[in-house]
């Protein structure tokens, strides 16, 4: 019996049926429906134990491969350029390097954004007790009709 690992070339959602029908020596499909046969007897006590395996045992050792791209430079062929009808024209160096997405828009913005944020805080607080001291006046405005026995 081989060193069990989590497959990489018989992998459908995990690798671990894969992996589990390698090192048994057994196929595969055969053991991926005995899985599904028993995950609707157990009542699917079996897809937790399934991924608790898959966490505790480790891929398969080998080289990731990349996806596929037909349009990867390889052999001295250039790469595809998207239709761009000048790609052989190097960019302006004079273009302002950016470290993110959105960096220039989100430089300046941030400072702001708090400052705006404490802002509308502030207001809020201020109409809030507002709000409650006209309350608490309306309140005191009331009558006070204290019967013998109320409390």
């Amino acid at each position: 019996m081989s060193k069990l690992y989590r497959s990489r070339r018989d992998k459908k959602v995990t690798g671990l049926c894969g992996g589990l029908a390698e090192a048994m020596n057994v196929d595969a499909t055969l053991l991926r429906l005995l899985v599904v046969i028993t995950t609707i007897f157990t009542g699917g006590t079996v897809i937790f134990i399934y991924f608790v395996a898959a966490l505790v045992i480790p891929k398969e050792p080998g080289y990731d491969q990349p996806p596929f791209d037909p349009y990867a430079s390889s052999y001295g062929r250039q790469g595809y350029n998207g239709g761009a009808w000048n790609a052989h024209k190097p960019h302006p160096t004079h273009a302002p390097q950016h470290t993110g997405f959105n960096a220039p828009y989100d430089a300046g913005k941030t400072n702001n954004i708090d400052e705006m944020m404490k802002d509308i805080e502030k207001k809020a607080l201020q109409r809030e007790v507002e709000e409650l001291r006209a309350k608490v006046a309306r309140f005191e405005q009331q009558p006070i009709d204290i019967k013998k026995g109320d409390v």
